[in-house]
């Protein structure tokens, strides 16, 4: 079972501040880059960057080989940054307008887009791609706003998604608010696990949305 710790991991600044370097950087980086940016010492660097990683928000691997011995370990983020949501006025003329012709479908594709834009991958190999299409579901939505926590008794992988940020326009407007959050999850998770199929339930519950992942019998996928 993959532990909920994307929310805490957004909780310390120094933690933020790795996480946005990764995210300004030309490509994957290392701890002695990190250091001489954030000023924080290599100890500290690599705790935070074990906390991102399981987190979802960055993954790890091998950079290139300089001599002799292991290569040093490489990292960069894997996750968009999100920006402020405090725009309601803004969000509910948008959605109304989208409402009106229909645009479920076009909303669900712009979610698609805005990730498949930034940079990610696939689960690294040797990886369980159900617990890393998991995490990075999580770390999604934590930066979203929300409060993801997954079901610990769900037959399949579920993730319960308290506190919508979107609230009040996704309920005047669920069929383009609601499709939009489906394209995000639906192209996290199919980056990282091609035989895994993503469902949006909104509203499953008062106060909660519910994430389902399941597999398709398509790829190859480990639970």
């Amino acid at each position: 079972m993959v532990e909920d710790v994307s929310y805490g991991a957004l909780a310390v600044q120094s933690r933020r501040r790795i996480l946005d370097t990764l995210r300004a950087a030309d490509g994957p980086t290392g701890v002695s880059e990190l250091v001489t940016v954030t000023g924080l010492h290599a100890n500290t660097v690599r705790f935070h960057l074990e906390v991102l990683v399981e987190a979802g928000f960055v993954s790890s691997g091998p950079g290139p080989r300089r001599g002799r011995g292991r290569p040093q370990t490489v990292y960069r983020s894997v996750t968009p940054p999100v920006p402020s949501t405090g725009y309601q006025f803004l969000s509910q003329v948008l959605a109304a307008q989208l409402d009106d012709r229909g645009a479920g479908e076009l909303a669900e594709q712009a979610g698609r887009s805005w990730l498949r834009g930034d940079v990610r991958s696939a689960a690294p190999p040797g990886a369980d791609p159900v617990g890393v299409a998991t995490a990075r579901a999580l770390a999604l939505f934590t930066e979203l706003g929300f409060e993801p926590e997954r079901a610990a008794d769900a037959a399949t992988v579920q993730i319960d998604l308290h506190a919508c940020p979107f609230l009040e326009v996704a309920r005047r407007h669920p069929d383009v608010v609601c499709a939009m959050h489906r394209g995000l999850l639906r192209e996290v998770v199919e980056a990282a696990a091609p035989g895994l199929a993503a469902e949006l339930i909104p509203f499953a519950r008062p106060g909660v949305c519910v994430a389902r992942l399941t597999p398709t019998g398509k790829g190859p996928v480990r639970s």
